[in-house]
């Protein structure tokens, strides 16, 4: 296989600065760190992403634990509207002698 031979000097002389070694090195350089910030900006994506995920399953659990509480209060104030609509409190003799009753 022959090499044919570039007639034009200018473009000789762009092939030449583009084949130096310094120059590769400082092209490989910068496509490892356009690179790098890639990954960094992907990184930082999913950071924000878990960050937002983990947010999410903390407001749910608050959520679902204030709706425990709430729950367990709205019981308590059944209870005592329950207590305080009974008539009257009833003394351990009458409660006494009604059970005695209802035994005989």
């Amino acid at each position: 296989m022959e090499f044919t031979r570039i007639a034009n000097r200018q473009a000789r002389e762009w092939l030449r600065t583009a084949l130096d070694d310094d120059v590769l090195a400082v092209q490989q350089e910068e496509d490892m760190a356009n690179e790098r910030v890639e990954i960094d900006a992907l990184i930082e994506a999913v950071d924000r992403e878990m960050a937002a995920e983990a947010r999410a399953e903390t407001e749910r659990v608050q959520r679902e634990v204030r709706g425990q509480v709430r729950a367990r209060r709205a019981r308590r104030r059944a209870d005592r509207e329950v207590l305080r609509s009974l008539p009257v409190r009833l003394d351990r003799t009458q409660v006494g002698d009604w059970i005695e009753s209802e035994a005989a």
